[in-house]
């Protein structure tokens, strides 16, 4: 029956990698599949449990299939549902977007096979009739379980699947790309045997150099083209739909568009789809026949997975372009892909003692009724666990009875609100729907940070340009032709791991080499294939070498310049940032720092020979102490605290919230401790970047000064954007034209009263007594009551230079500043901009004021 049903769905026969593994999962063992993209890992799994779901009676919830994503869940039930169709057995998907009227359906008469996402299948343990229908489960495949791995969803779904084990005693079979640490993901699972297989998959990498005109030289009959950001695509989009019949699809666009443009893509109405990691997993969009990357992937399991989708099954060619657009983009790209080739792809980093999804999971154990020590002998038997004390433990549960989500161990009726307002694990910024009038249409979400401080002008979206009309609950726009701006949203930016930073370096120290005995780079083609990018990287380096610079390599580091230097140092985004943060307490102030790769600039009033002497006595065992100390002010730590803070229950409107003194208020307390867990975690490489100064101490890395910036030092900083930035020349402008305003600075204890430009405040106190009472008052404004003064003195004590350019704004009173003062910005762009929305509301409305 099954043969016969495999038959009418296509599979006329099984492919080596199948024929391997379904016997082992038939035999009831616990396994990890890793193979690569389009190998069949999915029928891998499926035929074995449905052979076996034919020999049982199967009652309420057999099969549970979870994805991380809900496209790759609507994927999976059109590719199932005609062969579970075929052999008689229920099938259903259920995840955030499944109506109330489906819910309802699938508890009172649950499907067989059930297909939902990790949060979803945490909601499944406090519904009555569908806890019991848990107890039914035989079989659990978790797919792209290297998605959900080196995030906290991948913590979540450890905890739900332990759960599950006191419900029900099940088989777990795991899916992945191929993994570089497959063992050490099996056992965070609870997965005891792998199967790795490489197969006979053929990847072509070319990297080219170009920009968007190189894209139609190379696009296929059927191309996706992948950016690492949501912005990237949308310029991209909007340049390319003059040239290509091309759409764009990332995760901010709405469902209906998405789905769309995949079908468009799969129906061959479209040259190229423009995507994000939207389309890096297994979604099936049919043929394609190449890909196009554009900029470097900047990680090896990156480019694998994103060139896999060409060619995508087994025995046919992948064939990937990358398009690199400077020195850095191309050295980057040529390392990715010798490493790809190597078969060195970087391991999955494994989240443990994750203490905010710990609290997360005490209370829905505390609803499904366990007790604390049933709840901690739950999580003790987990992988990532399983080092906790119940010292920790008993920390966490008190923290949750402070912040008055449980009592007693019961859950309180708003510990149950929390639960359910943070089942989700990912990041997230409030966002508003774009409705464009002229059909009713949702076509995508922006990120508040973006409205905010965004002109009701034109905006790019799914590649076409929007003119907006209204703001509202949602914003309403209209389609136009005209320039407008590329969106920003939350999250973006993708790291450059160790590894590829040190293979940079081995291959510019090769290429120096290389420039003693081949000064045309004859070699560098043969080997490389692209002239345009060999003639980049050869001549930035021989003109490195003519102006007697070392070249920075994997071994030697250069600190270039007197007051604006550059550290050129090839460890990454991660260990870069370490270091600046490690160097930063050291440095006289006012300082600016920045990292990205390969370089740390400061601008600071300092010169090279002091910061290697910084570098050289920095005390490697107190590292960890160093860093935490230069994070305690920093915004990263501003807002990740803001975002664990949210998740454990403590606040919920970060508007009301002084972030700074929330954080002094609650240090030491779980949401400290995870915050810096988390930061340390996913921004910062405390092993390594101990591992770098070990090696600068004991002269196996090389220190060398310059007094002036080389090169490398000036490689070209700008990347891609369609359009000019104004935003920074609007910021900048705005910011002037403040400082210049004319107020008074008024004493409310003495009557001291002085007249000056904001730019020329420096001591926020009077003049006469040293009062810290000093209120702030535009000179535009007439006189001011007694009452007023004592308000805005307090702001201006409280909030500082902050509420000085607040009360100097254009139509932004005391009850306005206060607003304004209250809310959380991550940096003084994000308050510049608020200010700039306040004056342009003001100037709205003005005509309703009375």
């Amino acid at each position: 029956m099954l043969v016969q049903a495999l038959r009418q769905i296509g599979i006329q026969k099984l492919n080596e990698l199948q024929k391997f593994a379904i016997p082992k999962i038939a035999k009831g063992s616990n396994i990890l599949i890793t193979a690569p993209t389009g190998s069949g890992k999915t029928e891998c799994a499926v035929i074995p449990i449905l052979n076996k779901m034919l020999k049982m009676n199967c009652k309420g919830i057999t099969f549970l299939y979870i994805t991380p994503l809900r496209a790759l869940n609507r994927d999976m039930i059109r590719r199932l549902r005609k062969l579970a169709g075929k052999l008689g057995f229920s099938i259903a998907i259920r995840h955030s977007d499944t109506p109330n009227s489906e819910r309802r359906m699938q508890s009172l008469n649950p499907p067989q096979i059930l297909i939902t996402t990790p949060e979803t299948f945490q909601i499944l343990f406090l519904g009555k009739r569908l806890r019991e229908s848990l107890k039914n489960v035989e079989f659990v495949v978790i797919d792209e379980i290297h998605e959900l791995a080196d995030s906290k969803r991948g913590v979540q779904l450890v905890l739900a699947l332990e759960r599950l084990k006191k419900l029900t005693k099940f088989q777990i079979i795991g899916l992945s790309a191929t993994l570089s640490n497959a063992r050490e993901v099996a056992r965070y699972f609870g997965i005891e045997n792998v199967i790795e297989w490489k197969g006979d998959k053929v990847y072509e990498f070319e990297v080219v150099y170009g920009d968007v005109d190189k894209i139609p030289e190379i696009v296929g009959k059927s191309t996706l083209i992948f950016t690492n950001t949501r912005q990237t695509s949308e310029a991209l989009g909007l340049k390319l739909k003059d040239k290509l019949k091309v759409e764009v699809h990332h995760s901010s666009l709405s469902r209906d568009v998405r789905v769309e443009a995949e079908r468009m893509f799969v129906n061959g109405e479209l040259d190229a789809l423009v995507c994000t990691s939207s389309m890096e997993l297994g979604i099936d969009v049919g043929h394609v026949d190449v890909v196009i990357q554009f900029n470097s992937p900047r990680e090896v399991r990156r480019l694998i997975q994103r060139v896999g989708r060409a060619g995508h099954k087994l025995g046919e060619v992948s064939r990937g372009y990358i398009v690199a657009r400077d020195f850095d983009d191309i050295l980057e790209s040529w390392a990715i892909v010798k490493r790809a080739e190597d078969g060195k792809i970087e391991p999955v980093e494994l989240y443990r003692m994750c203490l905010d999804v710990l609290a997360n999971q005490i209370v829905a154990m505390l609803l499904e009724g366990y007790n604390p020590k049933e709840i901690y002998e739950i999580v003790k038997r987990t992988e990532p666990y399983r080092d906790i004390d119940y010292e920790l433990f008993q920390s966490v549960l008190e923290f949750l009875e402070r912040c008055g989500l449980i009592r007693d161990g019961r859950v309180t009726r708003i510990g149950r609100r929390y639960f359910y307002r943070n089942l989700s694990m990912i990041p997230d910024e409030s966002k508003l729907k774009v409705v464009d009038i002229t059909t009713n249409r949702v076509i995508g979400y922006l990120d508040e940070s973006f409205i905010s401080y965004f002109d009701f002008g034109v905006f790019a979206m799914k590649g076409e340009l929007w003119r907006v009309l209204a703001i509202d609950d949602v914003v309403r726009v209209e389609p136009i032709k005209a320039e407008g701006v590329i969106p920003s949203w939350f999250g973006e930016e993708i790291p450059v791991p160790f590894e590829v930073a040190q293979e940079v370096g081995k291959l510019r120290g090769w290429i120096r080499d290389l420039l003693e005995v081949d000064c045309n780079c004859v070699k560098l083609k043969d080997i490389f294939n692209d002239e345009g990018a060999c003639k980049v990287v050869f001549e930035t380096l021989k003109d490195c070498v003519e102006r007697g610079f070392e070249i920075p390599t994997d071994r030697v580091i250069t600190i270039e310049g007197r007051g604006k230097l550059t550290i050129n140092a090839c460890f990454g985004h991660r260990v870069n940032e370490t270091l600046a943060k490690a160097i930063s307490p050291f440095l006289p102030r006012p300082f600016e720092i920045s990292v990205d790769p390969y370089r740390i600039r400061i601008k600071a009033n300092v010169d090279g020979n002091s910061i290697r002497d910084i570098l050289m006595k920095i005390d490697v065992e107190k590292l960890r102490e160093i860093v935490e100390v230069a994070l305690l002010d920093s915004k990263i730590l501003h807002y990740k605290f803001v975002e664990v803070a949210k998740r454990f229950g403590c606040i919920e409107d970060v508007k009301r919230v002084n972030v700074r003194s929330l954080i002094l208020k609650l240090r030491e307390t779980p949401v400290y401790l995870e915050a810096l867990n988390e930061i340390f975690h996913n921004r910062l490489d405390l092993d390594r970047t101990c591992k770098v100064l070990r090696m600068i101490k004991n002269g196996e890395i090389e220190v060398l000064v310059y007094d002036e910036l080389g090169p490398i030092s000036r490689v070209n900083e700008l990347k891609f954007d369609t359009f000019v930035d104004r935003d920074r020349s609007i910021l900048h402008a705005f910011k002037e034209r403040i400082e210049n305003e004319e107020c008074y600075m008024i004493c409310v204890n003495c009557g001291c009263k002085v007249r000056m430009k904001v730019k020329m405040i420096e001591r926020l106190e009077c003049l006469r007594c040293g009062s810290r009472m000093v209120a702030c008052v535009n000179a535009r404004r007439g006189d001011v009551g007694i009452e007023e003064l004592y308000r805005i003195a307090n702001l201006v004590m409280c909030y500082g230079k902050r509420a000085i350019y607040a009360l100097n704004t254009f139509g932004v009173g005391v009850n306005t500043a206060v607003r304004i003062l209250s809310k959380f910005y991550r940096s003084e762009e994000e308050f510049l901009r608020e200010l700039i929305e306040a004056e342009k509301r003001f100037i709205r409305t003005r005509i309703f004021w009375s």
